[in-house]
């Protein structure tokens, strides 16, 4: 009976072997021949090409990356079929664009996996910054969302009350752009260097989405990605909330704005028994122990009233 079994189980694993040798050139051909839209191939990258960015690329490629298609320019990717793609080499540079890059890690294909709800956006374009990075043909470009232009030079000294804070949202690229303004002379003046928390309203406190410690730029402008695939209800409607973190000095200034986000709303929310959940599927061992402790509760409360009560019958 064994030996049938073993039998059994290695004519299944030498099956499996085979189809995967078969498959092999098709994987292969498949990642090699991988194109996307050529409207996702001229979507530009709204972020600017900069240190800052490429060095905030860097740490996210390495952390999730580099264990597949190692280190750019060295050719020490995993041994897989297809082999990981060496970003450093300029023939896949030349051949593909930013958003050919950012949607290839958005929607994957074969084994190269979807990292759509692992990365942000922002993280997925500042990874096109640092694959680009090695590009010598790259002339960097003016982003897709155009920067401001400087508005004033006052120093932050200079600028009082009353303060103004304008928040934008861009849907298509799921950005909100917050701008602080202070009054110098009585005009409208930017505040840089001011921190503003971004965040999104949640009913025990607001879920910050923006850097710690981000403070605006010299337009008085903070800019942040906000995430489009969070729980929601079925209208999938989120609000955006935004203030400057030193209320001293600028006093109770808050800014809303109304985010449409991916209605979702997972099941195992209200359907599982977890502490989330609705009354109906609240743990059972967490309602057992309420209930128990409970009864002790009353349990010592009543001994406690009888002794009374047996105390004032002695006495008597």
């Amino acid at each position: 009976m064994t030996k049938t079994v073993d039998m059994k189980t290695r004519n299944i694993i030498l099956k499996l072997s085979a189809l995967l040798i078969l498959l092999m050139p098709v994987f292969s051909s498949a990642q090699s021949n991988w194109m996307v839209s050529e409207k996702k191939q001229a979507d530009k990258n709204p972020i600017a090409f900069s240190d800052k960015s490429v060095k905030a690329g860097k740490q996210v490629f390495l952390a999730n990356c580099k264990s597949c298609h190692g280190d750019p320019g060295k050719a020490n990717g995993l041994p897989l079929v297809p082999p990981p793609t060496d970003f450093a080499l300029q023939a896949f540079l030349d051949k593909n664009t930013d958003g050919s890059i950012f949607h290839k890690m958005t929607d994957g294909q074969a084994t190269m996996p979807t990292y759509k709800s692992i990365l942000s956006k922002e993280q997925r374009w500042n990874i096109v910054n640092f694959i680009r990075s090695f590009d010598a043909n790259h002339v960097a470009e003016t982003p897709a969302k155009e920067q401001h232009t400087v508005i004033t030079t006052v120093e932050n000294d200079e600028i009082g009350k009353p303060y103004y804070l304008d928040v934008k949202i861009d849907a298509a690229t799921t950005e909100a752009t917050v701008t602080f303004f202070g009054t110098s002379n009585n005009e409208k003046v930017a505040i840089k260097d001011a921190e503003i928390f971004i965040g999104i309203k949640r009913y025990f406190g607001n879920l910050p989405i923006m850097e710690a410690g981000s403070t605006t730029d010299e337009n008085g402008i903070l800019k942040t990605f906000y995430p489009c695939d969070m729980p929601s209800g079925e209208d999938g409607k989120a609000v955006l909330i935004a203030y400057p973190i030193d209320k001293e000095k600028y006093g109770e200034i808050i800014k809303t704005a109304d985010l449409q986000i991916e209605s979702c709303h997972p099941s195992n929310f209200t359907e599982t028994r977890a502490l989330w959940a609705n009354r109906a599927n609240f743990p059972i061992w967490l309602i057992i122990t309420y209930f128990s402790m409970l009864a002790i509760a009353w349990g010592v409360m009543g001994k406690a009233i009888l002794n009374v009560i047996k105390i004032k019958k002695i006495g008597n």
